[in-house]
């Protein structure tokens, strides 16, 4: 994946051509082997790290124009700090395996670098002048040998809104998790939408409603008419549309039963969306007190005919490993049409949204990607108080 992207970005292309050791990581541009001097006047070589603005996969004009650099403290000729480029040195852990020593800050006189080809050169420049006025046969172009190897990822294209943010560390805990999504209604279909940006091993899909008209109505984005006259099923139809930008969605055309719900016990989390008491309370049944966490949404919305206003509240619940006591007090799990939140069969496309947009939350709480100071295992909203409650503190 890296060299590929190199080879179809012109501008890193060239820069590789003219001898320069360039690598990518994850939404980051490595310029190897850069000559510098350091504090006791020696050349030595340091690596320049970027973050990668591309468009479709192709670098394009840098966002900025700031650089990372791995190496001692970069030196003048004399030894002395070059601080009209240094920000800090304070070490930064970008990516499990990408340590930098220094920030650097080099505007050019135009306000920004029209592209990485400009962007390299100056700041190589900067670095090895100062080298070669010690030692003028060191360069940058040393025309290294070319590594074969890609780039693992489950995106289909490189991930830059991590790097651009600078999280690219907290990301590293959805790495490897195994997901599953139980029902693909309204707000299933929004908690892909928000998993699939994150890179997680696996996606399982479950359901086997077909995707119809008014399933189109809230759904994150626009379902194409020609969509709804294949007569898909709805986790092929999200399948289709979110392995272009991740590859480990699998989709089962099928609904949870006595017989496949074991199946939900491979999976780190589960996040349970259906309108159907039995199945949740057959979902909680199995994975209670397993290693599996266990997100259940639940959305009651009600129409007042006398005001004609709707009044909502969204739900998540959460059972994990060591915290599920609250269980039946807290989740529909046996029949109950006064509060089964889904007897009135009205769904709202914003509160879909916000419903799997808690949820989601919620998850990235329990994967140590947010802090999390309450350590809530129920938070609920009620639009006529525009407020989000929490509830039940897990131990």
């Amino acid at each position: 994946m890296s060299h590929q992207l190199i080879s179809r970005s012109p501008h890193l292309l060239s820069l590789r051509s003219e001898g320069y050791n360039l690598d990518t990581k994850e939404g980051y541009l490595l310029v190897l082997d850069v000559p510098y001097v350091n504090a006791e006047c020696q050349v030595v070589k340091g690596v320049l790290v970027m973050a990668l603005n591309l468009v479709a996969d192709v670098a394009g004009q840098p966002s900025d124009h700031t650089a990372h650099f791995i190496g001692d403290r970069p030196c003048d000729s004399l030894g002395r700090p070059l601080e009209e480029i240094i920000n800090n040195s304070n070490q930064n852990q970008l990516l499990p395996d990408l340590v930098v020593n220094h920030y650097f800050s080099a505007k050019p006189r135009s306000g920004n670098y029209a592209d990485y080809y400009e962007k390299v050169s100056i700041y190589v420049s900067i670095l090895s002048g100062q080298a070669q006025a010690i030692d003028p046969s060191v360069t940058a172009k040393t025309f290294a040998p070319i590594r074969s190897e890609t780039e693992d990822t489950v995106f289909a294209y490189t991930d830059t809104a991590s790097p651009r943010a600078g999280i690219g560390m907290p990301t590293q805990k959805f790495k490897g998790l195994k997901v599953a999504i139980v029902g693909l209604g309204g707000t299933g279909a929004y908690i892909l939408d928000q998993v699939a940006k994150t890179p997680v091993a696996e996606i399982h899909l479950y359901d086997g409603d077909l995707l119809q008209q008014h399933n189109a109505f809230r759904y994150p984005g626009a379902v194409p008419f020609a969509a709804l006259e294949q007569g898909l099923k709805k986790v092929e139809y999200l399948q289709k549309v979110y392995s272009q930008m991740h590859r480990g969605i699998t989709p089962h055309s099928c609904m949870i039963t006595p017989e496949n719900v074991v199946e939900l016990r491979q999976f780190d989390y589960v996040f349970l969306c259906v309108d159907n008491t039995a199945a949740r309370a057959q979902v909680v049944r199995e994975l209670i007190g397993t290693r599996t966490s266990l997100l259940d949404v639940g959305m009651g919305v009600h129409l007042f005919n006398d005001t004609q206003q709707v009044w909502g509240m969204c739900r998540v619940t959460t059972l994990t490993s060591t915290h599920y006591d609250h269980a039946d007090r807290t989740m529909p799990v046996t029949e109950n049409e006064a509060e089964d939140a889904y007897r009135s069969n009205i769904q709202i496309a914003d509160l879909n949204a916000l419903n799997a947009v808690l949820a989601v939350g919620m998850w990235k709480r329990l994967c140590g990607f947010y802090v999390d100071q309450c350590q809530a295992g129920q938070v609920t909203y009620a639009t006529n108080l525009n407020e989000i409650g929490n509830s039940e503190e897990r131990s």
